[in-house]
């Protein structure tokens, strides 16, 4: 696809991983890779981290990390949660980071012919839009599902719906998201989820006849997971599985409490590397997703993929994901009793029928929809 090299993709997001086996947002790097697999130049602006050179090429992306502030106030891109660190003083630090990144992505937009591409609707999608305007190149939006919890208010609604309405595509993981982005702005997002990374996650294996109850995220409120621990703790204490969640957050504590409380075995590994997460998928006997509230629900497809059924709640794309009673059973989010009844009745043989439900999530043909997403824009 020597024909598309020429075109460069000037990617804006939050955070961006630092290696591949990084456990913060590596869905990125898979899209990222992907751009690159369809022929595509790509180079990511992303803020400061800090302990990371300023300049990486990682799988030949070129990562530009942006300094916006004293380097032991550069937090914002640190725990993965950018709308957690920006609440209260350290809000202070949005603007700037913003014009940081918007000169950045400027900068880099003048190497060639280059389509801008800006990942939640702030900071990315609104850096694309300023950019967009003052450099006339084409631009796009991807929204993910943080998009809509912070936009709360009226300030940040008109500040959404004036970046929707000037960028040239839109983009949304979700239809429930996407339906969102419409609602906003009166301008149509098409759906887009992220890709997922065959060779990474593994083949669908044997299940294991004394598997655990799997949860994957961070251990925050919107990932339901006190309702997991709330689900198992009603099951028959003679059929009560064990209970791992992968991830790291602020509730760690609270969740071990609640779990020893109910006498649930739960055991938290923390944060592992993406690598490290396959073993897990491969390890369980379900995997369980009790979120609150999702953009997409990339854990449900990787799940799957990996041969395992899913115990999910109705948000973002889980019901696209996930054929409820043929890969796995879906619930009301926040009804325990609900969870428990369907942690108790699925079949785990069900995983078998997951790989063909996402096998149209594959890293090569989302690669190929943006290829002609920007060759479009660009004619």
């Amino acid at each position: 696809m020597d024909q598309h090299q020429d075109v460069r993709v000037v990617i804006c997001a939050p955070g961006f991983p630092a290696s591949n086996d990084d456990p913060d947002k590596p869905f990125l790097l898979d899209h990222a890779k992907s751009l690159i697999d369809a022929g595509l130049n790509v180079t990511v602006v992303s803020p400061a981290l800090g302990g990371v050179p300023s300049r990486q090429n990682i799988e030949g992306i070129d990562v530009c990390r942006v300094r916006y502030a004293p380097r032991r106030l550069q937090t914002l891109a640190a725990t993965g949660s950018m709308y957690r660190e920006a609440r209260g003083p350290k809000g202070l630090l949005v603007l700037p980071m913003i014009i940081a990144l918007c000169v950045a992505v400027w900068r880099e937009s003048r190497r060639g012919t280059t389509v801008l591409y800006g990942h939640w609707w702030i900071p990315g999608g609104l850096v694309a839009a300023v950019v967009g305007l003052v450099t006339g190149r084409p631009n796009l939006v991807h929204l993910h599902g943080s998009d809509a919890a912070i936009t709360e208010n009226k300030i940040f609604k008109a500040v959404a719906r004036w970046v929707f309405r000037s960028v040239d595509a839109r983009l949304a993981v979700s239809t429930e998201l996407a339906a969102w982005g419409e609602e906003i702005s009166a301008r149509k997002f098409d759906v887009l989820p992220m890709p997922l990374n065959l060779d990474r996650l593994p083949d669908p294996s044997a299940i294991p006849e004394q598997g655990f109850v799997l949860g994957v995220g961070r251990l925050v409120e919107e990932k339901g997971f006190a309702y997991l621990i709330e689900a198992i703790g009603q099951l028959d204490e003679g059929s009560r599985p064990p209970l791992t969640i992968v991830g790291g957050g602020p509730e760690r504590d609270k969740l071990e409490k609640q779990a020893r409380r109910l006498g649930v075995d739960i055991h938290l590994p923390g944060a592992v590397s993406p690598v490290e997460l396959s073993d897990w998928y491969r390890r369980s006997r379900i995997v369980s997703i009790p979120s609150l509230r999702e953009g997409f629900g990339l854990v449900a497809a990787e799940a799957s993929a990996a041969g395992r059924a899913v115990v999910g709640t109705t948000v973002g794309a889980l019901p696209q994901i996930v054929e409820h009673g043929v890969s796995g059973l879906l619930v009301r989010p926040g009804d325990s009793e609900a969870l428990a009844k369907a942690l108790s009745e699925v079949n785990p043989e069900w995983g078998s029928r997951g790989p063909a439900q996402v096998a149209k999530l594959r890293s090569e043909q989302h690669g190929e929809q943006l290829r002609q997403l920007c060759e479009d824009l660009l004619n």
